[in-house]
């Protein structure tokens, strides 16, 4: 085949053409720091990327989740606390009175201890996070105690967090449970007023009975208090892991992504050089005429 100067202008022009757009490949690569700045540089390898950042991303809304059950748990733990110590308040109070007093002063200022004390036990099991209850349940936008009533007004319904990929975790204390004597349990606040009748008519094999159940009452909460701390436990240990994934596969992606610039500061000073004496070269050649073939 006979090599005309058009197919020989035409290659020059071509390999200039590649030389260009290779060498504005690197330049991009060393200015931006990363290997694929769009889908089309390696569709392959770019899904493999967003395939890697939407685990990423499904990790940060597992930590999101997390958070919020360490909120809600601590501030259950806190008004748990607050319990704890009010029975002790109550216990103690019931221990000054349980041989009887026949005094219609001491029953009196005992009967009004013991019904603050159950207001601020009311209170307790009333403790909000945000604008939600935290013992209520689902129904979680009313208060579930009251003073008047020694019944719930929740539901015993679980509020479950997803803490990571099929991994659900119920971060919510019912309070039927833990004062009503829901689910076979001591109901505290009918416990509190039992004590309080049993003073009045200084009952005294009553008060005992009722001095009694308050040792159960106590370690009912005790128990509650044991239920979340390990649930706190169990996030932890969630968010731990998901922080390990999360740099597991930052790693992965920025050995991918990120462009070694040592590497590719070489590869563009040696592709600059090539392409200046790919320049140099096609000027020589456009230089020749018909003349200078036929010498």
């Amino acid at each position: 085949m006979r090599i005309t100067p058009n197919i020989t202008s035409q290659n020059a022009l071509y390999n200039l053409q590649q030389g260009r757009s290779k060498l504005d490949s690197l330049q991009e690569q060393v200015a931006s720091g990363v290997n694929y700045s769009r889908p089309s540089d390696e569709p392959i390898i770019t899904q493999q990327l967003l395939n890697l950042q939407d685990k990423v991303t499904e990790g940060d809304q597992y930590s999101s989740n997390i958070i919020k059950a360490n909120t809600w748990l601590k501030m259950t733990d806190t008004a748990l606390g607050g319990m704890s110590d009010i029975l002790a308040q109550v216990r103690k109070v019931a221990g000054t009175i349980v041989s009887g007093s026949s005094d219609p002063t001491t029953q009196a200022n005992t009967i009004s201890q013991l019904d603050e004390l159950k207001k601020q036990l009311v209170d307790m099991g009333n403790t909000q996070f945000g604008d939600q209850y935290l013992f209520a349940g689902f129904s979680n936008n009313n208060p579930p105690f009251s003073t008047a009533a020694n019944t719930y007004g929740g539901t015993s319904d679980a509020i479950n967090v997803e803490i990571n990929k099929g991994s659900q975790m119920a971060m919510n204390i019912t309070g039927d449970n833990l004062l009503t004597g829901g689910g076979g349990t001591v109901n505290i606040l009918q416990q509190i007023d039992a004590l309080k009748t049993a003073i009045g008519t200084n009952n005294v094999p009553s008060i005992k009975a009722a001095a009694t159940l308050l040792d159960q009452s106590t370690s009912q909460i005790d128990n509650a208090r044991g239920d979340v701390a390990a649930k706190l436990i169990r996030t932890q240990n969630a968010q731990n892991m998901i922080a390990q994934n999360k740099s597991t596969l930052s790693g992965i992606m920025s050995g991918i992504q990120n462009v070694d610039m040592i590497k590719v500061a070489t590869e563009l000073n040696a592709q600059q050089t090539a392409f200046q004496a790919a320049l140099s070269a096609t000027a020589k050649i456009s230089q020749l005429s018909l003349l200078d073939y036929l010498k």
